[in-house]
């Protein structure tokens, strides 16, 4: 997962977390997170907030974590986005939101976009520079955790959990926060192990019951099955049984014996 990937799964879970990082008071109408497809082009636009109200506009979003010498993101930004408009028209006013992880990787607005930012329509973040607040959100606290080394990332995350277990008894609440920080570390930090993580953190819960990680052994133990099936699958054949009996033996559909069986040049 890249990091443009976890800003954007936050940014799902509470769409209205762009304008807490802005400053701005969040606004009434309802925003839900999304993506667009744009026509005829490989582009997709990931970062688009559409607001329910006609009268509120839509923000487009785009996260920023590592340096692109060739200075082509905001270009690249701003083409999604007016060909976003080009195909939608929508009645809706609009404006764009930048967020680095650290200013290091801003190259510099080119002189063509220059107007975007003196009227504001162009707003820039950088997490590294986003003063910690005692009152701040955990969202907040959550998303700098994506900009920071691995020293500071492990001790900012011991301070929201404990900020977590004061804020809310909700057990619920605490492991999606937990989670959260898991998502990121095993991401940002992927040669740690799960223990490793768990030490670090100096936490006791265990870290394997986490939806993500979770959904790691679920893939993990699809590979492994579908390695065992490449291998038995033509022993099988030879011995006799019908692609309806192996799929039977180890409990998998009929048309993926099939795929196996074509891709292994074993049709007769």
């Amino acid at each position: 997962m890249e990091t443009d990937s976890l800003f954007y799964r936050l940014f799902k879970e509470k769409p209205k977390l762009v304008f807490e990082l802005l400053g701005e008071k969040p606004p009434r109408t309802a925003y839900t997170f999304g993506s667009h497809e744009i026509k005829q082009t490989s582009l997709r636009a990931d970062g688009i907030l559409q607001p329910k109200s006609t009268k509120s506009p839509i923000v487009f979003v785009e996260a920023q974590g590592y340096l692109d010498r060739e200075n082509k993101v905001y270009p690249s930004f701003f083409a999604k986005i007016f060909m976003y408009l080009r195909d939608e028209t929508p009645v809706n006013d609009w404006r764009a939101v930048m967020v680095f992880t650290q200013r290091k990787y801003d190259l510099g607005l080119p002189i063509h976009y220059h107007d975007f930012l003196v009227t504001q329509r162009l707003q820039l973040i950088y997490l590294d520079e986003l003063d910690q607040v005692a009152d701040q959100s955990l969202e907040i606290s959550l998303v700098q955790l994506i900009g920071l080394n691995q020293r500071s990332a492990f001790d900012r995350a011991k301070t929201i959990l404990d900020q977590t277990q004061q804020q809310t008894s909700d057990a619920i609440e605490q492991q999606r926060v937990l989670e959260w920080i898991v998502t990121v570390f095993v991401h940002k930090f992927p040669k740690l192990s799960r223990e490793e993580i768990r030490t670090m953190l100096g936490t006791k819960a265990e870290l394997k019951k986490t939806r993500f990680y979770q959904e790691m052994r679920e893939e993990t133990t699809e590979e492994v099955k579908q390695e065992l099936l490449l291998e038995v699958v033509p022993i099988c054949l030879q011995a006799g049984l019908s692609v309806a009996e192996i799929a039977k033996r180890f409990k998998v559909p009929i048309k993926q014996v099939r795929e196996i069986i074509k891709n292994s040049g074993l049709e007769g």
